[in-house]
């Protein structure tokens, strides 16, 4: 390895997630990374605010600036129909969080999907709730192999964003239990995939 590749920007794997086989950053992860390119400034602004008679979808501009002076800018949506249901009712928050995810791809030039940009939809990011005895039958319904567990890069990615939120272990530990019905080692990865996405929208 050359002493380039060791100063080279890189996506820190305990920022990546697998779902159904599938390797997808947090937006921790893309922050951090943008960070090592050089961000200066990160700024949204919200272009539609949620309503009844717009669905309550929220659409929010999000702007990235570099030392460099390269300019990037997005836009992430959100509405009850694309969002986990555990944070149906943060929907600016979640949608300036894609927005940001969504720029600092591109500042960081990373072609990797952002777990906040999944949905609530089959194949997507999995529901809210308790996922005892449903990761069966989620597989037979053809939805493919989301983990039966907790994986490790899913602990390190919930304890890693908790504690940016505040969090000490015993009020994570109180948030999954009260959420769903356990501690976070034993949470089903669908589970763990869905707190992750709530720890990000407060």
């Amino acid at each position: 390895m050359t002493k380039e590749d060791v100063s080279r920007p890189t996506l820190d794997k305990r920022f990546l997630v697998q779902l159904k086989g599938k390797d997808y950053a947090t937006y921790a992860g893309l922050l951090d990374l943008a960070h090592q390119h050089g961000l200066t400034e990160l700024r949204v602004e919200i272009v539609k605010l949620p309503s009844p008679d717009n669905g309550m979808e929220c659409i929010v501009k999000a702007t990235a600036v570099t030392e460099s002076g390269s300019s990037f800018s997005d836009l992430g949506d959100a509405n009850p129909h694309n969002t986990n249901k555990s944070v149906a009712q943060h929907i600016i928050r979640m949608a300036s969080t894609r927005a940001k995810a969504r720029v600092l791809r591109d500042l960081s030039n990373i072609g990797m999907t952002a777990l906040e940009e999944l949905g609530d939809e089959p194949g997507d990011l999995p529901g809210n709730g308790n996922g005892k005895g449903r990761t069966k039958s989620r597989k037979a319904a053809g939805y493919g192999s989301v983990p039966d567990s907790i994986t490790e890069a899913q602990k390190r990615a919930i304890w890693a964003l908790a504690k940016n939120r505040g969090y000490d272990e015993h009020s994570l530990h109180d948030l999954a239990e009260g959420t769903y019905g356990c501690g976070v080692a034993a949470l089903s990865g669908r589970d763990a995939a869905a707190l992750i996405q709530q720890l990000q929208a407060h």
